[in-house]
């Protein structure tokens, strides 16, 4: 059980500072050389986090948080839905199922929850919409960012926040102390699975906008993530820093960054030969995502190596989709916050060495993109065909039946 620290208005604060790195990471990924376009999605992604959550999010989240939480204030949601009928179900739990609409989740420690959440949900929403909507249409963005507030973040959140599944592989199967991923790295990976969806789905396709990416933008956008990213990583009521402290992590999620960006910026200065910002802003934010599962247990060399590390892996991976395969990914989603989240997940394993750690990294990061990749697809899957439904029909209603093969236009000559 996890005894929960006294309320204060501090995590209030840390947690709408949090959406500074929402909207930072919407800017950065952006190609739109437009900000009232860019803001535009950010704040598209924050309302529909707002909505979906308050409706059926913070159950799936949070439903059963009262198991794991020794609080009065989360006296009422213990109830975890598992799949499972025999066994240690504790162990097994899938989904919450205590506080939709928040109903009984009115208490000030279940408030703080729920905004603590909202930064994650909301970024995973905005990448996920930015990836799809970008080969797809702007609607189409909208409606898998809302599936993504509605279930898939939620249910990421529950399995490796919330006393789910993922959190008791130690006690389940002796992996190491369970799944950890302190800062949420989790829900970036989410957006990276998302991305490898669209990419396949549509890779001898086009991308609406090829653009290269807005410098103004992207350097805006890492402002946003230094500055958002610390209240990301304090925001949660439930964090527990062991022998660490909030100091150290912020210090870590710092370091992580400008190393991801010194790598991104030489490496942009060697190409170009002059500093490039989107480069040197979607390494920092590599960096930042690579280290954001083990601040805890990292000294601040093993969070700059590991930031350094993630930006190298976005570079490749940019490189891999862009120029050897020619997919075209000018977003970046899948490079940003696919391999990066991987190795800080995966990283986790080394810097907290519980025996079979790496185990239970390995079992949660294919987990967590898997299910984002299976959804994404399905959901493209829909999509098209709906779309070739359409199209079949239009064509039909184009050419009515009986027009004779050789008939012509009135004034053709």
């Amino acid at each position: 059980m996890i005894n929960a620290p006294s309320l204060s208005l501090w995590p209030l604060l840390a947690a709408m500072l949090g959406l500074f790195a929402t909207i930072g990471l919407g800017l950065l990924a952006s190609d739109e050389d437009e900000l009232e376009r860019a803001g535009l999605l950010s704040l598209i992604a924050i309302i529909i986090a707002l909505a979906s959550y308050a409706a059926t999010g913070f159950a799936l989240h949070f439903g059963g948080v009262g198991i794991l939480v020794d609080h009065p204030d989360v006296a009422a949601l213990v109830w975890e839905w598992t799949p499972l009928r025999e066994g240690n179900l504790a162990w097994w739990g899938a989904a919450g199922w205590m506080g939709f609409g928040m109903t009984g989740a009115q208490t000030p420690l279940a408030v703080q929850l729920f905004l603590a959440a909202l930064p994650l949900a909301a970024t995973a929403g905005l990448l996920t919409m930015i990836a799809l909507g970008r080969r797809t249409t702007p609607g189409v963005g909208v409606l898998f960012a809302a599936l993504t507030s509605l279930l898939l973040a939620p249910l990421a959140g529950n399995w490796t926040q919330a006393g789910g599944w993922l959190m008791h592989l130690g006690e389940s199967i002796g992996a190491g102390e369970g799944y950890r991923d302190f800062g949420g790295a989790s829900f970036l990976l989410l957006a990276g699975g998302a991305a490898m969806a669209a990419l396949l789905a549509f890779r001898g396709s086009r991308p609406t906008d090829e653009g290269a990416g807005s410098g103004p933008l992207a350097a805006l956008g890492a402002g946003l993530l230094a500055v958002g990213g610390v209240g990301w990583i304090v925001a949660s009521p439930l964090q527990t820093w062991g022998g660490s402290s909030p100091v150290q992590g912020a210090l870590n999620d710092l370091l992580a960054l400008a190393a991801g960006g010194l790598i991104g910026f030489l490496y942009g200065w060697f190409i170009t030969r002059r500093p490039e910002s989107v480069w040197t802003a979607r390494s920092a934010a590599a960096g930042w995502g690579a280290a954001l599962a083990g601040l805890p247990w990292m000294t601040p060399l093993q969070a700059m190596l590991t930031g350094a590390m993630g930006a190298w892996l976005f570079i490749l991976t940019a490189w891999l989709i862009n120029e050897l395969l020619g997919w075209r990914d000018p977003g970046g989603i899948f490079a940003i916050f696919g391999p990066p989240a991987v190795w800080g997940l995966l990283a986790v394993g080394f810097f907290a060495p519980a025996p079979g750690q790496f185990k239970a990294q390995l079992i949660g990061v294919t987990s967590i993109a898997l299910l984002a990749f299976f959804v994404a697809s399905l959901f493209l899957a829909v999509v098209l065909l709906f779309g070739q439904i359409i199209a079949s029909r239009a064509a039909k209603v184009e050419t009515p039946p009986g027009t004779p093969p050789d008939a012509v236009s009135p004034g053709a000559d």
